[in-house]
């Protein structure tokens, strides 16, 4: 299994990263630090690098950690949203969130359509935590109270015969509430689906078809992540700092080596 997290800041520089790829710890961790807070710099970083460094495996031991207690007693404001993602026995993940972002949920035969059409069968996984105003119900930060820190969280099970990838970014690139629901004159009804979701897919395609076979698939695949996010800069397509983290299994590889 092959794992990779990385950000890009270009306006408040604010979101923050981290995964690991040990043989008895694999996880991803993307946050997005809260605009309208000064110091959330400071609780995005913190946050990623104690969720990490100590191997945790559920959000409620990083809010129970003394860093992150003398974190939020030394700083004036700050706050952030998280996306956390373990590996857990039996090939199965869990997900676990607070505040808005995505994850999406791929086969590896996503780019397979006989039809020609662009990439489309794949889930949305995570459900924003917004109110109809597009304000945050839920995130991290100094001021939340107990229900605004309570996760949403879902296992699944990574047993497809093609291979599973898992994409998870903050919402510089997409979430779901922006993907907005159209009803045309026919009576038909179209959703909004994100131009940097797509222009990863396709990119991500030729990365594998390219590195399938790799035997430093690893750190080709970090720096496919850096690079594909520096290309969505560079077609303007990120207005806001964006992460993007990617979780790959071992069967995507042996599909595209066919």
């Amino acid at each position: 299994m092959y794992l990779s997290a990385r950000h890009i800041n270009i306006k408040l520089k604010q979101d923050s990263t981290n995964f690991s790829n040990d043989e008895d710890y694999k996880a991803i961790i993307v946050c997005d630090g809260i605009g309208e807070f000064s110091q959330s710099q400071i609780v995005s970083e913190k946050i990623t690098e104690v969720m990490i460094e100590k191997a945790y495996t559920d959000i409620s031991q990083l809010i129970q950690d003394s860093e992150i207690i003398a974190l939020k007693d030394n700083t004036e404001n700050g706050g952030t949203t998280v996306i956390f993602a373990v590996i857990e026995k039996n090939k199965k993940i869990k997900i676990q969130h607070l505040g808005n972002g995505g994850c999406i949920k791929l086969n590896g035969d996503f780019n397979q359509s006989s039809q020609g059409l662009v990439p489309y069968k794949y889930n949305h996984l995570i459900n924003p935590h917004i109110n109809d105003s597009g304000a945050l119900t839920k995130h991290l930060s100094k001021e939340i109270g107990k229900q605004e820190r309570i996760v949403s969280e879902i296992t699944i099970s990574l047993n497809n015969s093609n291979g599973d990838i898992l994409l998870f970014f903050t919402d510089g690139i997409n979430s779901l509430e922006e993907n907005v629901i159209i009803k045309d004159n026919e009576g038909r009804f179209w959703r909004h689906e994100s131009s940097s979701i797509q222009i990863i897919l396709e990119k991500l395609h030729v990365f594998l078809m390219e590195n399938n076979n790799s035997s430093d698939f690893q750190d080709k695949l970090i720096y496919f992540n850096e690079g594909v996010l520096n290309d969505l800069n560079d077609l303007n397509l990120l207005e806001d700092d964006a992460s993007l983290g990617i979780i790959i299994t071992e069967d995507v590889l042996k599909l595209y080596r066919k």
